[in-house]
């Protein structure tokens, strides 16, 4: 028969290993984070001293996964266990196409208490906020301490406006807060949602992140979300939305970066990831009409043709393609019954639309770029004069914006729209002819049309 004590000793170990598991199994990315853990220096077998602290100590393994996963100031979860998370519930909304959303969070004054009061009573607050956050967040949401003063919230199986009423809910509770209050700090929530604003995780992070700036801008404790189908009434919303995503992705770059796009291929790759972030706002823009989806990867093609056709530097062209991407963009000021009207608009309705070249180069304007964005302004110039936004033409207008309006308009006549029929491939070569010298410059339309002597139907090119 077993000595008593040596059965109270095998059920105290048999409950540990249970523990450890349960706890093991409750959390998918703690176990993830765990077996990492191991995989950095950890033997697979112990020796006489290791077995010796593992017995003496059974749980000593979890201590470093706790610090992995748990920040020790707030309790909250750390900046890498969310990251981890993020990316498997991309993963998983990706596979079975459902949303998600998440929630960028930034405290209002935070640095005057740090400052002022010291570093004791920051973290008092810190603490008092990530209580506020995570009694006030269900699960399987995830809070986690992302910075120094910024928490982020990952809410799986989530729509934007579920998203807002509880990040609206949060903010209320933060300004609420008896202690919080008598510090004046509040807090500013930037929300974004997949797929809607973003296909991979660094995207919707990135938009979160950008929502969150533009919150401070106006003054801190608000909520502020991504909004890609603009209203006649929200056009200034919209306008400092994009303006924030800009600023944001500029951050640290635009000291680095040229007034104009120089004919320097280096600087042109210096700019690409800020880049990036206004050619990802373009295609969302373009992707609240399904006839124009892919319009402006067609134009950018078409009008780097002409360009490297045309024997323009490397650097032009790609100036040049980037314009193509996001000549555009200023649509997201246009009215959805206006943008996604079936038939011809009206007289009114036409000049809502024109207007959207000039907001496009106001949105670039915060890039830096001279180049295209007065590319993007003057696309729709006219050879003659007769175009927009400024009347002007022949050599005046960019020689960017001249090619562009012709590839534009080549593709919006090859292309089915919902108020005309696709046009026949020669008649839409013969309507540049006719508008050669009036409407396009006649040199780009003969370099067109050379390119497409070589090429053929540049469709079969798409």
């Amino acid at each position: 028969m077993a000595h008593p004590d040596l059965v109270v000793i095998g059920l105290i170990f048999l409950l540990i290993a249970v523990i450890i598991r349960v706890r093991r199994q409750r959390d998918p990315y703690s176990n993830k984070l765990a077996l990492q853990a191991r995989k950095i220096g950890s033997p697979d077998v112990y020796n006489g001293p290791e077995l010796a602290v593992a017995l003496h100590n059974p749980c000593a393994e979890e201590y470093p996964v706790e610090e992995a996963i748990t920040d020790g100031l707030t309790g909250l979860k750390t900046r890498r266990y969310f990251l981890e998370a993020l990316d498997d519930e991309w993963r998983r909304s990706a596979r079975t196409g459902r949303q998600f959303c998440m929630a960028m969070v930034d405290l209002d004054r935070f640095k005057q208490i740090n400052d002022r009061i010291g570093h004791r009573e920051g973290d008092k607050v810190l603490r008092a906020v990530a209580a506020l956050l995570d009694a006030g967040s269900k699960q399987p949401n995830v809070v986690a301490r992302f910075g120094e003063d910024e928490f982020a919230i990952l809410m799986p199986n989530t729509n934007a406006y579920q998203a807002e009423t509880l990040a609206e809910g949060l903010r209320a509770a933060v300004e609420a807060d008896d202690f919080l209050r008598a510090h004046e700090v509040t807090a500013s929530f930037g929300i974004a949602t997949f797929p809607d604003h973003g296909r991979t995780q660094e995207e919707i992070l990135r938009v979160a992140d950008s929502g969150m700036d533009l919150a401070k801008n106006c003054n801190g404790n608000c909520v502020k979300a991504a909004s890609l189908s603009p209203n006649p009434g929200n056009a200034e919303r919209n306008e400092r939305l994009l303006e924030a995503y800009l600023e944001a992705a500029a951050k640290g770059m635009l000291s680095a970066a040229p007034d104009t796009f120089s004919h320097d291929q280096h600087k042109l790759e210096q700019m690409r990831p800020l880049l990036d972030t206004i050619t990802a706002l373009a295609f969302a823009v373009e992707a609240k009409d399904p006839y124009r989806q892919g319009h402006s990867q067609a134009v950018s093609k078409l009008a780097a043709q002409i360009a490297i056709q045309a024997g323009l530097s490397p650097a032009e062209v790609e100036e040049i393609r980037l314009a193509g991407i996001v000549h555009d963009i200023g649509k997201i000021h246009v009215p959805e019954s206006v943008y996604n009207k079936p038939d011809l608009l009206t007289g009114a309705e036409s000049e809502v639309m024109r207007t959207h070249a000039a907001c496009g180069a106001k949105i670039l304007e915060h890039l830096n770029v001279k180049g295209i964005e007065h590319i993007v302004r003057h696309h729709h110039e006219r050879y003659d004069g007769k175009g927009y936004p400024e009347g002007l033409a022949g050599e005046k207008i960019p020689v960017g914006a001249r090619i562009v309006a012709v590839a534009e308009c080549f593709h919006n006549m090859i292309s089915d729209l919902p108020y005309k029929s696709t046009c026949a491939f020669e008649d839409a070569l013969d309507e540049l002819r006719r508008c050669s010298g009036t409407q396009f410059d006649p040199k780009v339309v003969v370099t067109f049309l050379d390119w497409i002597q070589i090429y053929s139907d540049p469709r079969k090119q798409q």
